[in-house]
């Protein structure tokens, strides 16, 4: 994980009110070998005000990645990913979401709001790694949906 000067690490912002999934993510992404700095944030309203630079985070950087739990405990990340709809890239992070639900209707929600992928909870660490291998490629070669994807 260690960059030279010259490389700029990937900006991740995990949104995970849970401690023992967030520690499973962290350590995914440390052993992915991917470059990167990771800000945690535990609710909708956090992430927004993350995203939007508002308030204690008003420096926060850009994300390029975005990893998403859909229950926090002031919402649901559907919230954050609405939020996010009227990003255009380049602005707009690559966004995994992160889910124990099988719903039919939250899949279709997230496709429609342009989710990049999905990892089911409990996270598999080869998975997990690969997603996050395969989205620092898109960031550098480009962008594809989960809708366009399927």
């Amino acid at each position: 994980m260690i960059g030279d000067s010259k490389t700029k690490p990937m900006e991740i912002l995990l949104v995970e009110d849970g401690l023992t999934d967030a520690r499973v993510t962290i350590f995914a992404v440390r052993r992915s070998q991917v470059y990167h700095r990771l800000t945690l944030v535990r609710t909708v309203d956090e992430a927004i005000r993350f995203l939007n630079r508002e308030g204690i985070f008003a420096r926060a950087p850009r994300p390029d990645l975005l990893l998403l739990d859909m229950m926090l405990p002031d919402g649901c990340g559907l919230d954050v990913l609405e939020a996010l709809s009227e990003w255009a890239p380049p602005n707009r992070p690559t966004t995994v979401v992160l889910t124990a639900s099988n719903d039919p209707k939250l899949l279709e929600r997230c496709s429609e709001l342009k989710v990049h992928d999905l990892i089911g909870k409990p996270v598999h660490e080869d998975e997990f790694m690969r997603v996050v291998r395969e989205h620092k490629k898109l960031m550098i070669h480009g962008t594809q949906t989960l809708s366009s994807a399927t």
